[in-house]
C-alpha cells in the first residue's frame, strides 16, 4: 500500500495560507510515499516565487514532484538546444534533485519532455506531464501538447504499455474542466494517447488542476463528446485546483456529473491498496483552513478505482 497527496494552485505570490496549511497537515501525518504539486507558481513563476514556495514548504521538498502549470511558464528562456523552458522552475528542481525530490530534470530533452517521468509505486504506474505552456494568450495563442515534439507522444505511449489500467495521469491541464477556463482543448492529443488503436482505455484516471474547484466526471471515451461511458470503455477526469488561490464558479466547461464544489479547499489524497484498487479522497478543509493544522473532515467526495 502506498498513500499519494495531490494539490495545486496555491504557491508563490499573491496567495493566501491555505496551501503551506495543507502542506503542513500532509507532514503531520508522517504517511506520504509522495506529494504532488499540480502547478501553478504564481503569478509569473519567478525565482522570487519559487523561493517563496520552499518557504512555505518550510525548506522541505523530500518526496516531492512537480507537474508545471501555465503561470509556472511565464518566467522563460531558452535551453542550450533552442527549446523554451520555464527557467526558473527548472533551476528551482536542478537545485532539488533527486533524491533531494522526486522531481528529475532530464536536460537533453526538449521544453516540457525534460520534466516527464512516471513513478511505479504499490503496483500503480503515476505518470507526470507538462501541459504548462499549452493554454494561455502569453504565449502567443493555444500551443497544444506535445507543443510539436513527437518525442513526448512516444513517451507517454511507451509509459502506458506497462500491463493493466493501474495508471494515474497527473497534468496541470484536464481535458473536461468546469469554471473560469473550463474544458482545455488543447490538450486532446495528450488524452487520446490514452486509448489503444481500437479506443480501449490504458489507464484509470487523469488528475489535474488550474480550475480553482473540485469536479469529478464520470469516466469518458477517447471521443469525450460521447459523454459518460462505463468504466470498462473509459477513464474517469478529476480536477481539484482548490488549493488556496481562490475558487472558480461553473462558468465555462463541461458541468461534473459525479461531484463539483467551489467552496471548500481541498486536497487529494490517493490510497493505492495494490495492482488492482485505489481510493481517491477529495479531503475538505473547509472555506478556510482554520486552525490551520486542524485536520481534514470528512472527505467532500470519494471516488473508487477498480481495475
Amino acid at each position: 500500500m502506498a498513500i499519494v497527496y495531490f494539490s495545486a494552485d496555491g504557491f508563490g505570490d499573491d496567495v493566501n495560507e491555505v496551501q503551506p496549511a495543507l502542506m503542513r497537515w500532509i507532514r503531520s501525518q508522517n504517511n506520504a510515499d509522495l506529494i504532488v504539486y499540480g502547478g501553478d507558481v504564481y503569478n509569473r513563476g519567478t525565482p522570487d516565487e519559487f523561493q517563496m514556495m520552499l518557504s512555505a514548504l518550510d525548506g522541505n521538498v523530500s518526496r516531492m514532484c512537480h507537474t508545471p502549470g501555465n503561470h509556472c511558464w511565464k518566467t522563460k528562456a531558452t535551453a542550450s538546444n533552442g527549446s523554451k523552458i520555464p527557467s526558473a522552475y527548472e533551476a528551482f528542481w536542478l537545485n532539488h534533485r533527486p533524491p533531494a525530490s522526486a522531481q528529475p530534470i532530464d536536460t537533453t530533452r526538449k521544453a516540457g519532455g525534460r520534466y516527464e517521468h512516471f513513478i511505479d509505486l504499490a503496483g500503480w504506474r503515476l505518470i507526470f506531464l507538462d501541459t504548462g505552456p499549452c493554454e494561455g494568450s502569453f504565449f502567443g495563442g493555444d500551443d497544444p501538447w506535445p507543443m510539436n515534439d513527437p518525442s513526448r507522444t512516444q513517451f507517454l505511449k511507451s509509459a502506458l504499455a506497462a500491463p493493466g489500467r493501474a495508471k494515474i495521469v497527473f497534468a496541470h491541464h484536464s481535458r473536461l474542466s468546469c469554471g473560469d477556463h473550463g474544458d482545455i482543448k488543447a490538450v486532446n492529443e495528450l488524452w487520446q494517447t490514452l486509448f489503444d488503436s481500437n479506443g480501449a482505455p490504458l489507464a484509470a484516471l487523469t488528475l489535474c488542476g488550474h480550475d480553482h474547484n473540485v469536479s469529478v466526471y464520470k469516466p469518458r471515451k477517447r471521443d469525450v463528446g460521447q459523454g459518460p461511458v462505463d468504466f470498462s470503455q473509459g477513464i474517469h477526469i478529476a480536477v481539484n485546483g482548490a488549493g488556496g488561490r481562490n475558487h472558480d464558479n461553473r462558468v465555462k466547461g463541461t458541468r461534473p456529473d459525479l461531484f463539483f464544489d467551489n467552496g471548500n479547499y481541498s486536497l487529494t489524497r490517493i490510497t493505492l491498496h495494490d495492482a488492482t484498487k485505489a481510493t481517491v479522497e477529495f479531503l475538505d478543509f473547509g472555506p478556510a483552513p482554520s486552525p490551520p493544522e486542524a485536520p481534514a473532515q470528512n472527505p467532500l467526495f470519494t471516488l473508487a478505482l477498480q481495475v
